[in-house]
């Protein structure tokens, strides 16, 4: 029975290769000196070669047609042609797709997203086709579909699941040597077998939530008969989970932790609707999210100034001088203008990068390579809107189908997580990566979406389960119906600490986030130490509020003068002494006047800082500065010019002494110490003395 078992596992193993192969195609693969290697080289070539890619293109939407019309005569009924059916979106987000590819060839085929976008559709069509073939898909008991009984008491999409949960986890900690290193400040950022980190890390996602699903549907460490066995598949996906989990971690993707957060959030509704506790979810579900979402938020206020480097790269999404994520949503805002430009048709396939950089690139951002990063865009700025709706109706369909007959018994008590839950849990991770960090045009990713989202669409040809039924005295059959219990005195008190925790919470963020709005004065100086200041900053922040001038000014001009030029410190080429900073960078006075205003290094900073972030010296930044700076302020000879940075730079007009002083101004945004000399004329620490800043005047243009 054992080696019967093993040789059936070994089939559908051998049936599963695939997954392997396409998984490291850019890997392991993609390199080897073998026959797999030499052909991956070989089909990619195919792709690349504007002479053949359509050819490829052409057998691919072949096997599309083929299995959307296999699909469809299984069904006895025309459901499939619906629009409420995801097959039908499909078909229309691939027709559109394939007609702009075929309008526009010479430019398209210099890309392979289409390749991989049909290659990826074709495997997840043929996974679910293996799924259902031959009496279709084998619906057991927990108690029955455990390690006991071999292969045969396991599901085809469980074993799907199972393969790629170990593939997965075993590569989790394989980090071959590699040209280029990613890294978040002195940490290093783990990349696997794939091009970077950032699908790294959403694969890694994608095993942590699969390995949770087998977790949540084995529930008990024994089967019914009290043997052990069945503690095997928990013990391994608990090793999945630990595996997966630390390459997550270590892969510092705040994309993919933000989509693994979503997925375990699905995922763990979905076991509570499918346990004893399904009753009480249902009735006091508000104030279990209440309470959870109270605790998070005290959480975040007390450990949001965290030194580790995970809690930092987390909470830097908080970090408005971010600038991964804000070249991102600058990306995004680009890819909104081209979409409006161009909304039926788009741009084309593989033009959006050199398009954006050429019309809709802003010139403070120096990569257009960002434009790539969000795949809903992409398409709609490659294809259309109307293929990005189509997408998203398939995906929105797939995903709020029947979780396999399920929810059609609601009062019939759910056995186990279903596996197409566990599979949506996966798939949902994806979606929110290709947000963030793309994907969907990757090979190894798009082949484990596409098998995720369609085998989370297998429950329509299962047979919906039996409710238990009983006999009564007149012989007539009623369902066995649950007792709703009553209300127990743990939920009222449950709900009483939502409320407590949600009125802490709310008070402590109105604190927080109201206060910076306030005059400095004693008590939001306290305020401000207790808990909006980073032990980093504290010295800092207490060298400027010992200063008289800032009374009667706004605690928020206070801390972001203190967090943007510590930020900025951090960010420099060049090395600056503790008393050369905290006088001529950190001190935002200049002329010392009693009036003056403080409130221009953001608005300075976030114009000067991206032109300069890759210079090495003070001088070389100082120039780029004073150019760009000439180009956006007028000197001229005016009554009345103003005398302080903030209004110089709104009205973009005064005379020399007063571009002097937007001149320091600028310099110190930008992390390079400056004063003006007693001829007012601005100078800098060029790192070992006092010199005068480059003039406008032999600046080259």
């Amino acid at each position: 029975m054992i080696w019967k078992s093993i040789a059936t596992t070994s089939k559908y193993g051998a049936g599963l290769f695939p997954v392997f192969a396409l998984l490291f195609a850019d890997g392991i693969w993609a390199t080897s000196p073998g026959f797999i290697g030499s052909a991956l080289r070989e089909l990619t070539a195919v792709c690349q070669d504007s002479s053949t890619q359509w050819m490829l293109v052409f057998c691919l939407a072949v096997y599309v047609v083929i299995f959307l019309i296999s699909e469809l005569r299984t069904q006895s009924d025309n459901s499939n042609l619906r629009s409420a059916n995801s097959n039908v979106w499909l078909a229309a987000f691939v027709l559109l797709s394939l007609l702009r590819y075929a309008l526009a060839y010479d430019t398209a085929s210099r890309s392979i997203q289409i390749p991989v976008l049909m290659a990826g559709i074709v495997f997840g069509k043929a996974m679910a086709t293996w799924a259902r073939w031959v009496g279709r898909v084998t619906l057991c008991a927990p108690d029955q579909c455990g390690w006991k009984g071999g292969a045969h008491g396991v599901t085809r999409p469980t074993l799907s699941v199972a393969i790629l949960l170990t593939l997965l986890a075993a590569s989790a900690w394989w980090q071959p040597e590699r040209s280029i290193v990613f890294q978040y400040h002195d940490a290093l950022r783990w990349s696997g077998l794939w091009d970077n980190p950032n699908l790294y890390g959403l694969l890694m996602g994608v095993g942590v939530v699969l390995a949770a699903g087998q977790i949540a549907r084995v529930r008990r460490w024994t089967g019914g008969d009290g043997s052990w066995r069945k503690s095997v598949p928990l013990i391994l996906s608990s090793v999945s989970v630990i595996l997966c989990g630390l390459g997550l971690l270590k892969s510092y993707s705040r994309g993919a932790w933000s989509a693994v957060i979503v997925g375990l959030i699905y995922l763990a509704v979905q076991t509570v609707k499918s346990s004893r506790f399904h009753v009480w979810f249902r009735r006091d579900w508000l104030s279990a999210a209440l309470l959870t979402t109270s605790l998070l938020l005290l959480a975040f206020w007390q450990i949001r100034f965290l030194e580790q480097r995970p809690a930092q790269r987390l909470f830097s999404v908080a970090n408005a001088s971010d600038f991964s994520w804000r070249n991102r949503v600058t990306a995004w805002e680009g890819a909104m203008r081209m979409m409006v430009d161009k909304p039926l048709a788009g741009f084309g396939w593989g033009q959006a990068e050199a398009d954006y950089g050429k019309k809709y690139c802003p010139p403070q951002l120096t990569e257009s390579a960002a434009i790539e990063m969000n795949d809903y865009l992409m398409i709609g700025i490659s294809a259309g809107v109307p293929a990005m709706a189509c997408f998203m109706a398939c995906v929105a369909l797939s995903l709020c189908g029947k979780d396999a007959g399920w929810n059609s018994l609601s009062a019939v008590r759910r056995p186990s997580v279903p596996i197409v839950t566990t599979c949506r849990a996966g798939a949902i991770v994806l979606l929110i990566g290709f947000w963030f960090d793309g994907g969907l045009f990757k090979l190894p990713v798009a082949v484990v979406f596409w098998m995720l989202l369609e085998l989370s669409r297998i429950e329509s040809s299962m047979p919906l389960p039996v409710p238990p039924v009983q006999e009564t005295p007149g012989n007539d059959l009623i369902v066995d119906m649950p007792i709703v219990p009553k209300r127990r005195v743990w939920e009222t008190r449950l709900r009483w600490l939502a409320v407590i925790l949600a009125v802490l919470a709310a008070a402590q963020t109105t604190i927080y986030l109201g206060t910076p709005w306030l005059l400095v004065g004693d008590k939001t100086l306290a305020i401000a130490r207790h808990g909006l200041i980073r032990r980093n900053e504290a010295e800092d922040f207490e060298i400027l509020s010992t200063n008289a001038v800032w009374r009667g000014q706004k605690l928020k001009v206070l801390i972001e003068n203190v967090r943007l030029a510590n930020y900025n410190r951090q960010l420099i080429n060049w090395k600056l002494d503790d008393n050369i900073y905290q006088e001529f960078v950190l001190s935002p006075t200049i002329t010392g006047e009693a009036h003056e205003q403080l409130d221009w290094r953001r608005p300075l900073w976030e114009e000067f800082y991206p032109r300069i972030r890759h210079e090495s010296s003070p001088e070389d930044a100082a120039r780029i500065v004073v150019r760009h700076l000439r180009e956006r302020i007028t000197i001229a000879t005016i009554p009345d010019p103003p005398r302080d940075a903030p209004t110089i730079w709104l009205r973009q007009l005064t005379d020399q002494t007063g571009f002097e002083i937007i001149y320091v101004a600028a310099l110190r945004s930008v992390g390079i110490p400056a004063r003006l000399d007693s001829n007012h004329q601005a100078e800098f620490w060029d790192g070992s003395k006092w010199s005068a800043a480059p003039s406008p005047a032999v600046v080259s243009w």
